[in-house]
């Protein structure tokens, strides 16, 4: 043995040495041959020149310093390493002799190729590719098959070498020519397939940081982009893709979490479960709302105006008059009203429902023609009586969802109801009101809103021959049948949850497994033939129509949108559910079982254990238990109700979250949606109508939107509620605000004053002069002339205005001349007077109403959306006024 010191030049990277100082034990190894052939080893001490090492702390590593027989017996090691995927052992030899990055097999494979054919992951993918890459390693080299590491590789490691080996673009320093890169199928579209590898490869993200990326993409897709899909533009634009990943520290942080080892992935899932409309799931939402609004002009409803003949007079109990000034108060009333409206309106069909209802509120202030506002004013406190308090629905961490299949009754008001009954009427009414454009404080579940897009979605996936026979079918033993989607729906006793049987279509013919036999039939006329011998015939009118269960595909695509639904109920336990599937070690799953709140989740699940070979299973047939059994006969009684109102087939391609969306609004009221407003209302939507364009008016009008603008978020939505009755903005924004918002300024036009009539004195009494005359005189003396000459016929006259006196220029005769001016009243309201801020003075043309003086304080009139503001002396009297008005009203009633 020996201890040397020496000077040596150690490869940091290909362009660049790092001189390092070296203490090394040197134990010269040398292959000796017996007279015999057999061989043996021996160790002796060599010369400094001759040095050679092992170890790995040393980094001389210079093949031409040991023997032929070690380099070649290093080289087998490290291929046969490579081949066996021993990476730790393969990063360990590559870091002591960095030739061996170029070496090759028998099948000219090197560790490069094994590295992309045995898939490397983890966090030790990226250090050893570097390695790799620093050794010379060539992604063009090829096998005896001609095949390269690039072609061998999957999607994570083309994604990986392509940036270790300099291939792709930075993603911060050239965006653009990344995308470009990346746009795989050149549309100018990087769809969510090509997102995921890029941004893998753009974090240097390792096997769990690429899955959670998966997930992330697949469930904020539309998110992230703005919109259906992520073109150049969106991505660089204002707050684009860009800017979100150069500012967003979960994204930053993934690559450390991951190395952490210990450390969580960051939550996919955000815990409020509610999601924001992009600019794309808005229009949807407008196409949407088109077809509402051409179902209800087919029965006769036009916004702003009165209900048709056609509907139903519905008289409640009117509202608390306190309004939110005692909640428990107001609940009590509330559930009187929900009570009333339920005991008229539970036995209607959903036709009745379109045909709509004029609403009357009995015992209470407000009364008035029902142009909306009456409506909405009753949808509001029928929500508040559904959802003040846990009486009809059970809270979860992202709101009210319905009680469990074994809360059968409920007490509403003071009698007792079937809890399916009540469920099946609110989804009519949350379907009339989406019908009618209400806005409500609606706090159901998202997932709730979702269900109705999803069974909607499985149903549009129905075959046509499917789609051909929805309804109800009479079978000889008289039961009735139900075909929805590509389900059947059997009842086998009256009040029994419906079993529900899949169908399938082929050959011309519909196939289901009945009473335990594969049975077929065909169609003929409206008759249902069955290969048992059955026939079924359609009825001509059919009830409930039970809605199909919806489902998600087994991929990665669906098993993410599985998640994402779930996350809209319980996001913690969404997020709980991915981490079993890609996070939790062996270790732990062994603790968990087939089985979720106490039911098992398969035949025999309490003792099934979840492993990595079945977690994929566990994890879906949890979701699914968590989604559709929970509470299963109350979500379908609330979707069969709210289809019975608003056609299943008008729903079909709306985003997940359009009903949450278009009950629930916008509770931000933006600068930008103020400037909408101001828009909407100045000048059409001013009152009165004639006086929308005075100066005056308008300023007035301003004035208010001025003070909206300088006032606080909290302000804005009580304004907005002051006026309209609603604190939120619908989604279709300002625009589909129904009716119309109006402001009126309380004034009215000034008459203008008669003008002064001139007189002269004859012989038998005082004589008007004409018009002409009399405004010429009029305007002389104005002008303060002393006296005016006009002629008429063949004679001059000259007035002198000191004397009022007449002189005919020919004759010298002489006449008195007199003036009178308009009243003193016709002049103040003109503008002409002075008088003080509680008089009804002119202004610009216009006066204010006796009784709606500058101080009085504004009214909001929610029946119509209109706001009645005063004409105030200055904007800052104005601004009081509104403010006190605004921030001390009474909410949860409207005013007539």
């Amino acid at each position: 043995m020996e201890v040397s010191f020496f000077y040596s030049t150690a490869w940091r990277s290909r362009t660049q040495r790092a001189k390092m100082f070296f203490f090394e034990v040197v134990s010269v190894v040398e292959t000796m041959r017996s007279s015999g052939g057999v061989e043996h080893t021996v160790s002796k001490v060599m010369p400094p020149k001759l040095m050679f090492s092992a170890f790995a702390f040393s980094l001389a590593g210079d093949p031409n310093l040991s023997s032929p027989v070690h380099r070649q017996r290093t080289r087998g090691r490290f291929l046969k390493a490579a081949a066996e995927g021993r990476w730790f052992l393969v990063g360990h030899l590559i870091g002591e002799w960095p030739y061996l990055a170029t070496e090759a097999d028998d099948n000219n494979r090197t560790a490069l190729h094994q590295c992309a054919a045995l898939h490397i992951a983890g966090s030790q993918a990226n250090a050893l590719l570097v390695a790799l890459y620093q050794g010379g390693a060539s992604i063009e080299a090829k096998d005896a098959e001609g095949r390269t590491p690039y072609d061998l590789g999957d999607q994570a490691f083309k994604a990986l070498v392509c940036q270790i080996w300099g291939l792709i673009p930075d993603l911060f320093a050239d965006p653009e020519v990344w995308f470009d890169f990346w746009d795989k199928s050149s549309n100018g579209i990087l769809e969510p397939d090509e997102l995921i590898p890029a941004l893998a490869a753009a974090y240097n993200a390792g096997d769990l940081a690429r899955q959670w990326i998966e997930t992330y993409v697949h469930t904020h897709y539309r998110e992230l982009v703005h919109g259906a899909a992520l073109t150049k533009a969106t991505m660089l634009g204002d707050n684009g893709l860009l800017h979100l990943l150069q500012s967003s520290e979960e994204l930053i942080a993934l690559r450390a979490r991951e190395d952490a080892g210990s450390s969580q992935m960051p939550a996919i899932f955000r815990t409020e479960g509610r999601k924001l409309a992009t600019a794309f799931d808005k229009a949807a939402l407008e196409a949407f709302t088109v077809r509402v609004d051409d179902l209800a002009q087919r029965h006769g409803w036009r916004p702003g105006r009165p209900a048709p003949n056609s509907a139903r007079a519905l008289e409640v109990r009117a509202p608390f008059a306190g309004g939110s000034s005692d909640p428990i108060a107001r609940l009590a009333v509330a559930k009187e009203m929900l009570a009333w409206t339920f005991t008229k309106t539970t036995a209607l069909a959903g036709r009745d429902w379109l045909a709509g209802f004029k609403v009357a509120f009995k015992g209470g202030d407000d009364v008035g023609i029902d142009e909306g506002g009456l409506t909405k004013a009753w949808a509001q406190e029928i929500a508040f009586a559904l959802w003040a308090d846990d009486s009809f629905f059970e809270t979860k961490s992202t709101g009210s969802f319905f009680k469990t299949d074994d809360s059968d009754d409920l007490m509403l008001h003071c009698f007792h109801i079937r809890a399916e009954s009540l469920y099946r009427w609110t989804g009519r009414f949350l379907a009339y009101c989406v019908y009618h454009g209400c806005v409500l404080d609606c706090p159901l579940c998202p997932w709730v809103f979702r269900w109705l897009v999803r069974v909607t979605e499985e149903k549009s996936r129905a075959p046509p021959e499917l789609r051909a026979l929805a309804g109800d079918w009479q079978l000889p033993s008289g039961e009735v049948m139900t075909i929805s989607g590509s389900s059947l729906f059997i009842r086998p006793e009256e009040d029994a949850r419906p079993l529900e049987v899949p169908l399938s279509a082929r050959e011309g013919r519909i196939w289901a497994q009945l009473k335990g036999n594969l049975v077929s039939a065909v169609l003929q006329g409206a008759s249902l033939l069955w290969t048992n011998r059955e026939v079924w015939t359609r009825c001509a009118e059919s009830g409930h129509a039970p809605v199909g269960m919806p489902s998600w595909p087994d991929t990665p695509e669906g098993n993410d949108q599985l998640l994402e639904d779930l996350a809209t109920m319980d996001a913690a336990f969404a997020n709980s559910l991915w981490r079993v599937h890609h996070e939790m070690p062996a270790s732990d799953l062994q603790w968990l079982t087939f089985s979720y709140a106490g039911i098992e989740l398969e035949a025999g699940g309490d003792d099934i254990e979840v492993d990595e070979a079945n977690k994929g299973r566990y994890v879906r047939l949890c979701c699914q238990a968590a989604l559709l059994q929970q509470a299963q006969r109350g979500m379908q009684a609330f979707a069969e109700g709210f289809f019975e109102v608003l056609p299943q087939e008008i729903t079909v391609g709306c985003p997940a979250d359009t009903f949450q969306w278009l009950l629930v609004g916008d509770d931000e009221i933006s600068v930008e949606q103020l400037d909408a407003l101001e828009a909407l209302v100045i000048p059409q939507g001013l009152v009165p109508k004639h006086l929308s364009d005075n100066a005056a008016v308008v300023e007035c009008a301003r004035w208010v939107f001025r003070t909206a603008r300088a006032g606080s978020g909290k302000f804005r939505s009580r304004l907005f509620e002051f006026w309209t009755g609603s604190s939120r903005l619908p989604q279709g924004g300002v625009a589909s605000i129904a009716p119309r918002p109006r402001l009126q300024v309380m004034v009215q036009a000034a008459r203008p004053p008669s003008a002064p009539t001139w007189e002269i004195h004859l012989q038998d009494g005082w004589y008007n002069y004409d018009s002409s005359t009399a405004a010429d005189m009029t305007r002389a003396m104005d002008a303060g002339q002393a006296s005016v000459e006009f002629k008429v016929r063949e004679n001059r006259y000259v007035v002198d205005f000191t004397t009022m006196v007449q002189v005919n220029l020919r004759t010298g005769a002489r006449r008195e001349v007199r003036r009178t001016d308009a009243p003193e009243e016709e002049v103040a309201d003109a503008g002409g007077g002075g008088g003080s801020p509680l008089s009804p003075a002119c202004i610009a043309g216009v006066r204010r109403i006796e009784t709606w003086p500058a101080p009085r304080l504004p009214e909001g009139h929610t029946c119509g959306n209109e706001l009645w503001v005063p004409l105030c002396d200055s904007e800052e009297q104005l601004s009081r006024s509104l403010t006190l008005s605004v921030m001390n009203f009474e909410a949860g009633f409207a005013l007539a």
